[in-house]
């Protein structure tokens, strides 16, 4: 008798715990569904943040249409995050020569110390920050505003190809499009952008 009343005093101490759990099961198990407003408040920031910051790149968003039929609002917005990534990386951008300065503005030695050298000359930084500031103190590739101690950059000609470093040859970027002008593997660069993280803050 004694073990019959045991039996059920635990069973009902086991009901007890799962009724919340079978009340709660749709919203503990389900898929987290799309709200509309939130989607949409997702991509009209997404779609803000990557026209001021990335200006120069033109970022097809026909991923909204192709996801629509994903009930789980996180899994959604994660692939239109990562389709946007993917475009930032694969975006074609051609390095060009780009604009120098009159021979008045030269400083001394500015042309011997332009020429083709493993070495960085003595005076590097002030034609890194004569390129950014030509550059309109932001990434020649995508267009993102920088800071001059976060500028990257590159050349148009490299210089273990006999490039210069002449302003003409100079280019600035950000630390991404550094990063992907320079891939020697693009699974690697992809995942290691910044731009992931900065746009995973969006997706709820």
């Amino acid at each position: 008798m004694i073990l019959d009343i045991d039996f059920i005093i635990f069973s009902s101490l086991m009901v007890a715990c799962l009724i919340p759990l079978y009340i709660y099961r749709e919203k503990i198990f389900s898929p987290k569904r799309v709200n509309n407003n939130d989607f949409r408040l997702f991509l009209k920031d997404l779609k803000l943040y990557m026209q001021k910051n990335h200006p120069k790149i033109d970022f097809d968003y026909s991923i909204v249409e192709k996801t629509k039929s994903e009930v789980n609002s996180e899994i959604r917005e994660s692939l239109i995050v990562e389709d946007i990534v993917n475009q930032f990386f694969n975006y074609t951008y051609l390095v060009k020569t780009q604009n120098g300065f009159s021979r008045e503005k030269h400083w001394i030695n500015y042309e011997e110390k332009s020429k083709s050298n493993a070495k960085y000359p003595s005076d590097w930084m002030l034609r890194k920050e004569f390129a950014w500031k030509r550059d309109n103190k932001c990434c020649n590739r995508c267009g993102n505003i920088l800071n001059l101690d976060e500028t990257h950059t590159s050349f148009v000609k490299d210089i273990k190809d006999g490039g210069g470093y002449n302003l003409e040859n100079i280019v600035s970027l950000c630390i991404d499009c550094n990063k992907i002008i320079n891939s020697t593997n693009p699974k690697n660069t992809i995942s290691s952008l910044v731009l992931n993280d900065k746009l995973m803050v969006f997706v709820k």
